[in-house]
């Protein structure tokens, strides 16, 4: 790793970093606790999957753990932060202008703009 960084390789490389953490903090849970997710996934993703809710939960923990991987590794970070924003979208709708939608607001901001400003394959 190269120390020699300039202060935009550095925030480019917290930014990353930060996003890859929350969504690996939050796949996480969702997989070794995902009872405690089932209440809010919402009606219309079980009528559109026509899965149960615990399935839901462990199909999105494991995706995020796996893009969240990925985001840290520094593999294919645009599409996966791309993804990752898109992903978010319909979950901050979902939850709207409460805590937890704004949260999930600024992480969509933050991912789009990881997709737009990171150099390398």
């Amino acid at each position: 790793m190269n120390i020699n960084f300039s202060r935009q390789e550095w925030g480019i490389l917290i930014l990353r970093l930060g996003i890859a953490i929350v969504f690996l903090w939050f796949g996480f849970s969702q997989l070794f606790d995902s009872l405690k997710w089932v209440a809010i996934v919402p009606e219309w993703a079980i009528n559109l999957l026509h899965l149960p809710p615990a399935m839901i939960v462990l199909g999105n923990g494991l995706f995020e753990v796996i893009l969240g991987s990925l985001l840290a590794m520094g593999i294919f970070v645009r599409v996966v932060a791309f993804v990752l924003a898109l992903h978010l979208i319909p979950i901050a709708i979902d939850f709207g202008f409460v805590a937890t939608g704004i949260r999930d607001f600024g992480l969509i901001v933050a991912s789009f703009a990881l997709a737009l400003i990171y150099n390398k394959n």
